[in-house]
């Protein structure tokens, strides 16, 4: 009898792992263009341009556009064109400066593909006035084996009563080398319970030819977002900790840690929360179409804008 059994639960474990075919319909719109670019005051435009694909089928290996005509409109007024230059795949770039206060339009025209433009983006013109201290060898949160610095960012009371965006951003630099130091926001954070108004996003840095890979990879960086809703009372700060060594003794310290802070548009935030809240894993892989922000028309993507000052924490 127990061998009968047995069998039967094999049986049925040798049907339930049948390899099956799946005909999945997934709506295609055709192909669109994907506009990406941060207009930072007083830095050069920079504009990525890729493109969507079927999500049925072969993945491409090439979805950068180099084709395209990359029109700028300031205040309203045809402002600057851009073409590629052949440097770097997908990036359209210009010396010209994003100006603080100005309001931006980017339109993207290729062929075979619908022009893409933009939503109206304003560059903020306010910097927060926010002070930083770095207090050194703390005893950390997080990673416990790794020195640890403590990053305390204490916020004005005028900051509090606009309503605006904020950028947080920490970085590194050691004598060889300059590393994201992707921080840990410290437990007892007044912003640590109000969900809705700060976030986690992703940065993509200046791309990089990698040796080992053969190819250019696009490095990562973790930037706190948070709304003026959740700032703490100007004498309380907000606090992050930061790993403070490269090797495996630690014997390599951060000769200094930059604070990048500024002011970045609405879209920029909300888009971050959605993307910062979406399943990912191995216990994800089957899910329906995940939500996405865009304000691109015709197209996809995100034009955002920012302004923003470092602080250096010697």
């Amino acid at each position: 009898m127990m061998m009968k059994y047995l069998f039967f639960i094999i049986i049925m474990f040798l049907v339930g792992c049948k390899e099956q075919d799946l005909d999945l319909k997934i709506p295609y719109a055709g192909d669109k263009l994907v506009l990406w670019g941060k207009l930072q005051a007083n830095l050069p435009i920079r504009i990525q341009v890729t493109k969507t694909f079927n999500p049925v089928g072969k993945i491409p290996a090439e979805v950068t556009v180099n084709n395209a005509t990359v029109v700028l409109y300031k205040n309203g007024k045809e402002y600057i064109t851009i073409l590629h230059s052949g440097k770097e795949p997908g990036f359209y770039t210009s010396d010209s400066l994003v100006q603080a206060g100005a309001t931006y339009l980017v339109q993207v025209s290729a062929p075979s593909f619908p022009t893409a433009e933009s939503a109206l983006v304003t560059v903020p013109l306010a910097l927060p006035d926010m002070t930083a201290i770095r207090t050194r060898d703390v005893v950390g949160q997080m990673n416990h084996q790794t020195p640890q610095d403590l990053i305390s960012l204490y916020f004005t009371k005028e900051d509090a009563l606009l309503d605006r965006h904020f950028s947080i951003k920490l970085t590194n630099y050691y004598i060889n080398d300059t590393l994201s130091s992707y921080p840990y926001a410290s437990a007892d954070n007044i912003s640590a319970n109000e969900e809705d108004c700060h976030t986690w996003g992703i940065e993509v840095e200046k791309p990089e030819y990698n040796d080992i890979l053969k190819a250019i990879v696009y490095p990562q960086s973790r930037v706190f977002l948070m709304s003026n809703q959740c700032l703490p009372a100007p004498a309380v700060p907000l606090k992050f900790y930061v790993e403070n060594g490269t090797d495996l003794n630690s014997t390599i310290r951060a000769l200094k840690v930059i604070v990048r802070v500024g002011v970045i548009s609405k879209d920029f935030f909300e888009y971050a929360k959605i993307e910062n809240k979406q399943p990912e894993g191995v216990d994800h892989l089957v899910l329906p179409p995940q939500k996405a922000l865009t304000n691109v028309k015709n197209g996809y993507g995100l034009i955002f804008a920012s302004n923003e000052k470092t602080i250096e924490l010697p």
